[in-house]
């Protein structure tokens, strides 16, 4: 009897102290959150190893304190636990963002460079959004890409910088869907349909036209998502340079510009953790397996699958092959800094 006291007695301790879960949960969430709460640590160790600065560049502590307390929890709501993924994340970040300099893709240009140079410890955004404004004749009309109607619009925002108009339409279905409780948040759509003029279905692409975003509109309100429509897709361009900024004050009603930079990475990492291509490389610490992740998040091409001939010993010319090698030792410095902490 004193016995069944004692155990009566030490479950509502328990319960006091942790609540109603079990313990082998909270252990599991302790680990997890163990596993995380250095990654500013390690991120800021790989920074600097990779640009050899010996105190971290304004330009890229700004970034970095802008996004390292929603980086560490969404690490853990996306499930990156294991230190190589985590490394692989980390590589593709840092180059995807030039080390942290930018959250939205633009022109080294005399704005952006001033930008760089300021003294101030957090990134003036309205100069910010200005710098971006002027790059966007560059994107329309000069771009190499621009004629195939990627322009502005739809450059690369976010740390893993989104492009192309059903990457966007992909993480904001999610993001309404997660924000309404529905079972597709799980899912990764990028695939979305309309009707044409002469009412055949077509599929989004790359860029999509005003008349096209409305009508994602209503096929988002038509299944009840209240997150997307109008402004997030109506007035696409002005509210995605807004989501863009790395400053924890901007965004929207709907979604702060914090949440958008760092989930709409994480987003796009959980479709190369869904890819029967990728995930098993996600795990593994090999040349293939960065080349492997770096086609995941960059685009499948040739020189990729070619990544045995490429010397990263030397200096490379080409703009993929550098892109490997640049990420192949983010990759490798990443994983140093994770495992030594």
């Amino acid at each position: 009897m004193n016995s069944f006291k004692g155990l009566f007695i030490y479950t509502l301790i328990s319960i006091f102290i942790f609540g109603c879960q079990p313990q082998e949960e909270l252990e599991k969430e302790e680990t997890n959150r163990d596993q995380v709460t250095s990654m500013g640590a390690a991120l800021s160790c790989s920074l600097k190893a990779i640009y050899g600065e010996d105190k971290l560049s304004l330009r890229r502590l700004r970034t970095l304190r802008f996004i390292e307390d929603r980086l560490t929890q969404s690490m853990v709501d996306y499930g990156i636990q294991s230190k190589i993924e985590q490394a692989h994340y980390l590589s593709q970040l840092i180059h995807e963002s030039d080390g942290l300099s930018a959250t939205v893709e633009r022109v080294i240009g005399p704005s952006w460079r001033r930008l760089f140079g300021g003294s101030e410890e957090k990134w003036n955004c309205d100069e910010y959004l200005g710098a971006v404004d002027e790059d966007d004749d560059f994107f329309d009309n000069r771009y190499v890409f621009s004629k195939n109607s990627y322009k502005s619009k739809f450059r690369g925002r976010g740390l893993i910088q989104l492009t192309g108009c059903f990457n966007y339409l992909g993480f904001y279905y999610h993001r309404s869907s997660k924000t309404e409780g529905q079972l597709s948040a799980n899912s990764h759509k990028t695939f979305f349909t309309y009707k044409d003029d002469s009412n055949r279905t077509v599929q989004v692409g790359m860029f999509c036209s005003n008349e096209v975003l409305e009508k994602m509109d209503g096929y988002f309100q038509g299944m009840g998502l209240e997150l997307s429509p109008f402004p997030l897709i109506s007035q696409f361009e002005v509210t995605s340079d807004e989501l863009a900024l790395p400053c924890k004050d901007r965004g929207l009603r709907e979604m702060s510009s914090t949440e958008f930079v760092v989930d709409s990475s994480l987003w796009y990492w959980k479709k190369c953790q869904n890819s029967t291509k990728t995930r098993p490389f996600l795990k593994s610490s090999t040349p293939r397996a960065v080349a492997e992740v770096t086609q995941c998040v960059h685009g499948r091409h040739p020189t990729y699958d070619d990544f045995e001939k490429i010397d990263c010993r030397k200096s490379q010319s080409g703009f993929r092959e550098n892109s490997y090698c640049k990420r192949l030792e983010a990759f490798e410095l990443a994983l140093n800094c994770l495992n030594s902490r």
